[in-house]
């Protein structure tokens, strides 16, 4: 495993400040999401982010560095994750406005290209699988 991999230990942090402040802000302080479901831990948070990273950057972009550049195959899976989101956003009860549709795929985006750069600078799918299980996690646990 990467775990020297300073890089992913400070995008790490970044991402948990970055979520944490802007939770503080929306709600002015940290408070436990209403919908939150501790019990969904282990179900949705540890086998999603772990399932997603293995398809996405362990599969899927090690396909497409086979065949094409780093960047390339990197925007390509990042679109490829992004588009794995869209159901759950249209599915949404009750439904997502416009913008906050838009501004999630751009945030799963971004993210996608965040995990991509992650396993490619790493050689190692844990840094993305942590990051991606703690986003999703906080993202629950305060939105």
């Amino acid at each position: 495993m990467a775990w020297r991999f300073t890089a992913g230990y400070l995008v790490f942090g970044a991402v948990v400040v970055y979520l944490l402040f802007q939770f503080w802000l929306a709600h002015h302080g940290l408070r436990i999401a209403h919908g939150f479901i501790p019990e969904y831990w282990g179900r949705y948070f540890l086998v999603v982010g772990i399932t997603e990273e293995f398809v996405f950057r362990g599969y899927f972009l090690n396909v497409l560095l086979k065949k094409t550049s780093l960047t390339t195959a990197n925007v390509l899976q990042a679109i490829a994750f992004a588009s794995l989101h869209i159901p759950r956003y249209l599915t949404t009860v009750p439904a997502m406005s416009l913008t906050s549709w838009i501004g999630n795929l751009i945030s799963v985006f971004a993210l996608g290209l965040l995990f991509g750069w992650l396993y490619a600078c790493s050689h190692s799918l844990w840094p993305g699988i942590v990051t991606h299980m703690t986003w999703d996690i906080l993202v629950t646990l305060f939105a």
